[in-house]
């Protein structure tokens, strides 16, 4: 019923509303950057489990700004690793598209197969961030109930948080953790690693490490930092990936620990 609720109150809020509960989430004093609190306040209003805001989705420089919960933080890698999914079209179409996890027909089937064994059976909605009709990212959502957001609200709301992005004084790029950029300097850094190593194009390299992060059940940023700390060589006859490999596992910590901090090299 809450759902229902939520979607009437929805449906009838002006855009002076809207732009006034934003204004709100901006203002709270929750010491938390500006993309993070705009991030909350879309899944505050439109209703949903979760909610993830990520840049240049389709691109080498492709970042995530934020996710509430590791749902929609699996969703996001998942769409990198496999290059498809709802929020990769969102942005290439610059349309909005809703894709449910149990239905048949999935445009994206490595997609949809993988998200529901990670997830469960959710809808994902998918909106292009679009300030002066630009596509700049994507807002995406998901849902265990309906009804999913309706979409010229969710339109509009995607819109004035890009362009509050954008109009940001201090600049939104100055608030991003420092953890988000060193993530994807390390898929950078890897990315010309194998390409070195294997001769390839960029293009194909990123293919491989994707490829590698699916077949592993590994993020890319995983894959990288494994690359680019010479545990991972694709020159190598054998490339497979121990459990102890993976960031954060417990015979990791114990071998860099036994190596006083040096780098393993293969």
């Amino acid at each position: 019923m809450g759902w229902l609720r939520k979607e009437r109150f929805v449906a009838t809020l002006d855009k002076t509303g809207l732009l006034a509960r934003l204004a709100r989430a901006i203002a709270e004093p929750s010491g938390e950057p500006l993309e993070v609190r705009l991030c909350h306040a879309y899944l505050r209003i439109l209703g949903g489990n979760g909610a993830a805001l990520t840049l240049s989705n389709t691109r080498a420089e492709r970042v995530t700004l934020c996710s509430t919960d590791d749902a929609a933080a699996r969703l996001e890698d998942l769409q990198e690793v496999l290059g498809e999914g709802p929020g990769n079209q969102a942005y290439r179409s610059g349309t909005i598209v809703t894709l449910d996890l149990n239905a048949q027909g999935s445009a994206w089937s490595n997609f949809t197969a993988a998200a529901q064994a990670a997830v469960g059976e959710l809808t994902l909605h998918a909106v292009p961030i679009r300030p002066a009709g630009q596509v700049l990212g994507v807002l995406t959502t998901h849902h265990s109930a309906p009804p999913v957001p309706d979409a010229a609200t969710a339109q509009f709301l995607a819109d004035a948080i890009g362009t509050a992005l954008l109009q940001n004084p201090e600049g939104y790029l100055h608030d991003l953790d420092s953890r988000t950029w060193a993530d994807r300097a390390a898929i950078h850094q890897a990315t010309g690693m194998v390409l070195t190593q294997l001769g390839i194009t960029v293009t194909d390299a990123v293919a491989l490490l994707r490829a590698h992060a699916f077949a592993h059940n590994a993020s890319m940023t995983e894959v990288a930092r494994l690359v680019v700390d010479r545990r991972l060589r694709f020159a190598d006859p054998d490339t497979s990936l121990r459990p102890d490999q993976l960031p954060g596992s417990s015979r990791e910590s114990d071998r860099d620990t036994d190596t006083d901090g040096g780098t393993q090299t293969s």
